[in-house]
């Protein structure tokens, strides 16, 4: 409820409801004009509540799902990377590194469609530094995105990070 006061949609609904009563009392519109504006006003204004909902239903999906392919098996492996960066990638970590990416990959494309608060992107942005700051992960990173179809091929996120390695 906190957002839709932050968005201006109480306010936004108030002045129109205001505007038919004013309208109504200074006798531009009848009894019949004035229930139809307050009814229309309402629909609308629950159709926007019902918007928000659904986004944030979306966004809670996005969420659960996003930390639960980030589990602890890849958290692991970039605990033990951190501890030991000289090692190279084994063949199934490089395949976990890989899927790390497509995960962040992902992630940010729902952020550009507007889906991922901007504090969340920012957090998990900053995670994704951290993570790109272990020398294999930089490494695997650069090679996957040695090519302009490599860049591509993670809906712009290179572009995103790329400035902070």
């Amino acid at each position: 409820m906190q957002n839709i006061i932050k968005k201006g949609y109480i306010l936004f609904f108030g002045t129109l409801y205001a505007a038919s009563i004013v309208l109504y009392s200074i006798s531009i519109i009848d009894t019949n004009a004035l229930i139809g504006t307050v009814i229309s006003i309402a629909t609308l204004y629950f159709g926007a509540l019902k918007l928000r909902i659904e986004n944030d239903i979306l966004f809670k999906e996005l969420f659960l799902s996003f930390n639960k392919r980030y589990d602890s098996d890849m958290n692991d492996l970039f605990n033990r990377l951190k501890q030991d960066q000289s090692r190279p990638l084994e063949p199934s970590e490089r395949n976990v590194v890989i899927n790390y990416f497509n995960l962040c990959a992902e992630e940010y494309l729902w952020k550009t469609k507007g889906r991922i608060p901007k504090d969340v992107w920012c957090a998990w942005r900053a995670g994704i530094i951290e993570n790109l700051s272990i020398a294999q992960v930089k490494q695997a990173f650069m090679d996957e995105t040695s090519s302009e179809a490599g860049k591509t091929s993670y809906y712009g996120l290179y572009k995103e990070v790329i400035k902070y390695l």
